[in-house]
């Protein structure tokens, strides 16, 4: 499929958009991780349907703001949205850390990889696609995070196996 513009994108119907939202929230609905998670917060797994998600231009894959997700347009760019699935799982760790955890999440750039919420949600993230696609995709994704961030090369598989829940 070639790839789409962001203008394109962006005239997608919200309508159709939405759509394409519900089924990855269905698609990940019943997956053990995410069963787990909202057992662990004490919540039902069912309010993943209230969840309010949309995409927006963002500098991130994803991002989740005061309980509300927001998906980068650039992710429905090759076509391929149904396996960035991940990312909501990722997402909806922060939503639950933000609605049903016991204080607000402390976000930053400047110790993004240590800190405890991502490490959550990367954690949860990567335990889905290593059972979803196996576990060279996921160590393969945290990788790329890893080199993304520029972990120094001394530091960089303490903060690989961190992020896997290796450590």
């Amino acid at each position: 499929m070639p790839k789409l513009s962001t203008e394109e994108i962006k005239n997608i119907p919200k309508k159709l958009q939405l759509k394409i939202i519900n089924i990855l929230k269905k698609k990940i609905k019943n997956h053990e991780v995410i069963q787990r998670l909202f057992d662990d917060y004490d919540a039902d797994v069912q309010d993943i349907d209230l969840i309010p998600m949309a995409f927006a231009d963002l500098d991130v894959s994803a991002r989740t703001d005061h309980g509300v997700i927001l998906l980068n347009y650039a992710t429905l760019q090759d076509g391929k949205f149904l396996n960035d699935d991940h990312y909501l799982v990722h997402e909806i760790t922060h939503f639950c850390q933000q609605c049903y955890g016991e204080k607000p999440t402390h976000g930053g750039k400047e110790d993004y990889l240590e800190n405890k919420y991502e490490k959550e949600s990367f954690q949860n993230q990567t335990e889905y696609i290593a059972d979803t696609r196996g576990d060279e995709a996921a160590e393969d994704y945290i990788e790329g995070v890893v080199d993304k961030h520029e972990v120094p090369k001394k530091d960089k598989n303490k903060v690989m196996d961190s992020l896997l829940g290796d450590d």
